[in-house]
């Protein structure tokens, strides 16, 4: 009895365990269920205003492509005539400028040139190609009230929408005065077509914020899905846009509409309004933004969507959190297996992205495989384009290119005059060095040669410009501005000595004929800039001042037979790279010299 008693007294451990875990894990599902669900929604609204505002950006950012071109035309054409490059008299020659204009941008329907006494000249666009303009607009008071306001605008402006209805479009029309040779001036004026928005519109992905439009002012439509392949309608003139009711799309027709209306609560810093709006049983949310610019009121990009769809979506999170907290435990630890395979590559890629930014190229290691697809191919093409870049590399002068990304885009795009001092060497008896040698241990020699001068140049921050031959170009004082840039050169020229003497030496060892090498300097002013043609561009000097250090490097030949001085360099300086050095150097006075195509004799030293 006492046994039986002791067997089913007590709580059974069992049914604790059991008891306790279950309600430990209630509370756990039901905590995690209800943060989820509370935090879910709220990221599924705030991921639903992200994809809106992408699609607004995206909008937006075709517009302006859609109207630049206009405003580009307009601003080239007249800096063109303002510099008298083009006459505007001779209307054959706007003929054919606006006709280029044209073809490049499909989007221009016309572009057009008023000049003083109010002629027009200008070029359309037609279904048979393009249409000149030559007319006389002097008695159309409309025309010249118009060209008045703009000329006294004093600067390039978007008007308002127009209606042409002999191509029965709404354009719209970017102005700016232009002020040509002999004080007078003038107005281009080049028009874009609005009616393609609308296509871009409606060939958007159908979904959330697809439903995307583009208000003018308040109440006019100057894009809509809707509103796409539509040709005319009922414009006219006085009335170039349709209003919102004349969209066909009666959810924009009520978006003024002031019952049943509530702020939307969007995120603090954003430049988005938006509203909720209730109609037909339903809610609708808009989103939109001015796109200010323009016109003298910001239009208004903007989409919205049935608050349903939300409702749809949060549906659809409440299955994917139940279903997730059945395989929790298994994905988290899958996860973070995976999310560590996954993430490894992205961050090796980052860590080499970063050292080809720095143009640390040559030491950039290659990406390894994956066994995810996407991520194998990233490494395919990420080590392909690496290899392209290493080739690269070895044409481009990676000091230079450093230097030139520190600086500000246009003080190096732009040409300007700059006090520097070039140097030219050149190998001497040359053509006897290399005759008799195969072409592979030429190039081997040259290479070897370039690299040796080229590190003493580098190591006083001067600029390798080219090589030629078996010369050397190179500069100081551009693109960074240096002071001392003649003290520079010279102990380059110093340093090239010492590193040719040491060189040598292991060249007589080896049982090779010793390199010895002539050097001109030069100092004065040089126009320094992008110089080459539209497709490939050098960063290099230009002037008289260049060519005058390559004939004292020319000179030198005069002074390398003298058997005293058995030396491996010879330098030679002009008085105006003497006259700027401030340390002292041991120079030679060589007296007045003649040099080859100039006229008179320079000052010459030798170093």
């Amino acid at each position: 009895m006492t046994q039986a008693v002791r067997k089913r007294g007590g709580v059974s451990l069992t049914v604790t365990l059991a008891t306790s875990i279950s309600a430990l894990l209630l509370v756990a599902v039901l905590s995690v269920l209800f943060i989820g669900l509370w935090s879910g929604a709220k990221n599924t609204r705030e991921l639903l205003q992200q994809q809106a505002s992408m699609i607004l950006a995206t909008t937006s950012d075709k517009v302006r492509t859609h109207l630049q071109p206009a405003r580009n035309q307009v601003s080239l054409l007249g800096q063109l005539i303002a510099a008298g490059e083009v006459d505007p008299v001779r209307r054959d020659r706007l003929i054919d400028m606006f006709k280029g204009g044209l073809s490049a941008a499909p989007q221009l329907n016309s572009v057009l040139y008023f000049d003083h006494a109010y002629q027009g000249t200008g070029l359309a666009r037609s279904d048979t190609g393009f249409t000149e303009i030559l007319r006389d607009y002097s008695s159309d008071q409309k025309v010249k009230d118009n060209i008045g306001k703009a000329l006294r605008d004093g600067r390039g402006s978007w008007g308002e929408p127009i209606w042409l209805p002999n191509i029965k479009k709404t354009l719209l029309n970017y102005r700016a005065p232009v002020i040509y040779p002999g004080g007078k001036t003038g107005l281009l004026v080049a028009s874009v077509t609005v009616s393609e928005l609308s296509s871009y519109l409606g060939n958007l992905d159908p979904g959330i914020g697809s439903n995307v439009f583009i208000l003018h002012d308040q109440d006019k439509v100057l894009a809509h899905p809707n509103l796409a392949g539509l040709r005319g309608g009922n414009r006219n003139e006085n009335d170039p846009l349709p209003s919102l009711a004349e969209t066909g799309d009666p959810v924009l027709a009520a978006f003024w509409q002031p019952e049943k209306r509530f702020p939307l609560d969007i995120a603090a810093g954003s430049d988005l309004q938006g509203h909720v709006l209730g109609l037909f049983d339903d809610e609708y949310i808009f989103i939109y933004r001015d796109l200010p610019g323009y016109a003298s009121k910001p239009w208004k990009v903007g989409t919205y969507f049935r608050s349903s769809e939300v409702d749809t979506e949060f549906r659809r999170l409440l299955w994917a959190a139940l279903a997730g907290l059945i395989t929790l435990l298994v994905a988290l630890a899958g996860a973070v297996w995976l999310g560590r395979k996954i993430a490894q590559p992205v961050v090796d890629t980052a860590l080499a992205a970063s050292r080809i930014g720095q143009l640390d190229i040559s030491d950039t290691p290659r990406l390894a495989g994956s066994a995810f697809r996407e991520l194998n191919d990233q490494a395919i093409a990420f080590n392909t384009m690496l290899e392209g870049l290493k080739w690269f590399e070895t044409y481009v002068p990676k000091k230079l290119v450093r230097r030139l990304i520190s600086q500000d885009a246009e003080q190096f795009t732009t040409s300007v005059e700059r006090d520097v001092t070039v140097m030219f060497t050149d190998i001497v008896g040359y053509s006897g060095l290399s005759e008799g040698i195969a072409a592979e241990q030429v190039a081997k020699l040259l290479n070897q040669h370039f690299g040796l001068l080229a590190g003493c140049i580098e190591a006083e921050d001067g600029t390798v410009d080219k090589f030629i031959g078996d010369s050397v170009m190179a500069f100081w004082g551009a693109p960074d501005h240096y002071a001392d840039h003649a003290d520079r050169a010279v102990r380059a020229a110093q340093a090239i000595e010492r590193a040719l003497d040491e060189d040598n030496k292991a060249r007589i060892t080896a049982g090779e004929q010793e390199i010895k090498i002539r050097i001109g300097l030069h100092s004065g002013p040089v126009t320094v800039g992008n110089i080459g043609a539209p497709g490939r561009v050098n960063y290099t000097i230009i002037g008289d001042n260049v060519n005058l250090a390559q004939r004292l490097e020319q000179l030198g030949k005069q002074f390398t037979t003298d058997p005293s001085l058995n030396r491996s360099v010879t330098t030679l300086l002009s008085a105006a790279t003497a006259d700027q050095l401030t340390s002292k150097h041991d120079l030679e006075d060589l007296g007045d010299q003649t040099v080859r195509g100039r006229n008179g004799k320079i000052r010459v030293y030798r170093l």
